[in-house]
């Protein structure tokens, strides 16, 4: 028998626990004996699963999550990570794991050291120390009173004392713990790890200098196992088809202006919520249904509308479907704007999204052969990635590598940027 693999996914999205799912499918395939722990409320999504399940408790609710995102505050204090990494040890102890995977399972960075386990972080790249890509705000509150350009310089000149406080209770929790801090950036604490595994491709989210540790996969695709709506099967096809769907952590208000802007374009609207009541009365050719099946609506799609995020945005551009992203935090921002700069897509401040500038974002896509084009382009470069199959791979080459394991890798402020 192959040996035991402990995953955890922590709760702060739908996204941090499905990885950990898909890639506990891919190794109990394999043949590894697998746990996986999380939070029990996405299980109505995830379906069964033929491995051993551990319900553990995300101490904070989705709502509270998506306000911390928003406001960049640090998702934990160091009394949850202790909370969390005597948690960590007793699933440990009880797994007896040759391996753990974590995604945003903060704490491991405690427990798998103390314990001796080696420790594998999903993250996305760009929360990479060896990513060059910044790290903006959504929301900047000095934007008001200098306008935006001048507020973003000076966001920009203050990041790495904000990095330096996001990561601070996670350097706490680990000196109290006897082991000493990391870096002093955001992107030191979010992806420490002994091996850290990218969902990402470099052709789309690039890092530079990466050691043998540190390895890209490709984007995990995930679809509910749900039926589509009644009007599925007889949607209208004579027009465009725009897909909105803005996640568990968009911003849900949004919905309703979104659904205003398309209301007299010559589209369909095909939006999918967890809330119908969010969106309110709608036009005739804006159609909502609390799930949708979002791989065939991205397959049918003229254009994609969503937070902008890494999972919604690899979803449509698998699919050549470009995409209007209107980030509500600072991790969907990032990606948002790497596809804008790919020109795969558009990308939109929460705050600057009107009924007016929604509409003006979509025609501008739609009229534009250009940004379909590069979506084709992205398309062909993630299907040369099958993320499970690359997981499984590298587990199996840590696995190989247990008995000797490597010195942890070079600090990457050490590394000369390219």
């Amino acid at each position: 028998m192959k040996p035991s693999i402990l995953l955890i996914g922590e709760a702060v999205t739908l996204t941090h626990v499905l990885r950990p799912k898909i890639f506990a499918d891919a190794l109990h395939a394999a043949g590894y004996t697998v746990t996986l722990a999380c939070d029990p409320r996405f299980e109505a999504l995830m379906g069964d699963k033929p491995y051993r399940t551990i319900p553990i408790t995300s101490v904070i609710d989705a709502d509270t999550n998506a306000q911390f995102l928003k406001r960049n505050q640090p998702l934990f204090g160091p009394e949850t990570l202790a909370t969390y990494a005597k948690e960590d040890t007793r699933l440990m102890r009880l797994v007896r794991p040759q391996l753990v995977v974590g995604d945003m399972r903060q704490s491991l960075s405690i427990s798998a050291r103390r314990l001796n386990v080696p420790y594998v972080n999903i993250i996305n790249a760009h929360w990479s120390p060896y990513s060059d890509e910044p790290l903006g705000l959504v929301d900047n509150p000095l934007t008001g009173l200098v306008g935006r350009e001048v507020a973003d310089r000076m966001a920009e000149f203050l990041a790495p004392f904000g990095s330096a406080l996001v990561g601070l209770p996670l350097n706490m929790a680990r000196l109290g713990h006897g082991l000493p801090p990391l870096g002093l950036t955001l992107k030191d604490a979010f992806a420490d790890g002994d091996y850290v595994v990218y969902p990402d491709v470099p052709e789309i989210n690039p890092t530079r200098g990466l050691p043998p540790e540190h390895r890209y996969v490709g984007p995990v695709h995930w679809v509910p196992s749900v039926p589509g709506p009644d009007w599925w099967d007889t949607m209208p096809a004579d027009k465009p088809i725009i897909y909105v769907n803005l996640g568990s952590s968009g911003e849900a208000a949004l919905l309703a202006d979104i659904a205003a802007a398309l209301a007299d374009l010559p589209v369909t609207a095909v939006v999918g919520t967890a809330n119908k009541g969010a969106v309110g009365p709608v036009a005739p050719n804006v159609l909502v249904a609390n799930f949708i099946p979002g791989d065939e609506a991205t397959r049918r799609a003229a254009l994609v509308i969503s937070s902008g995020g890494a999972s919604p945005a690899y979803q449509a551009l698998a699919q050549g479907a470009p995409v209007l992203g209107i980030p509500s935090n600072t991790d969907q921002l990032v990606f948002a704007r790497i596809v804008e700069r790919l020109s795969a897509g558009r990308c939109l401040l929460e705050g600057d999204a009107t009924v007016a500038s929604i509409r003006h974002a979509v025609t501008s896509i739609l009229d534009d052969p250009r940004y379909r084009t590069s979506a084709g382009k992205q398309a062909a470069v993630l299907k040369t990635y099958d993320a499970p199959r690359r997981f499984v791979a590298f587990v199996e080459e840590i696995l190989s590598t247990a008995g000797r394991r490597r010195a942890p890798a070079r600090h990457p402020t050490t590394i000369a940027k390219s």
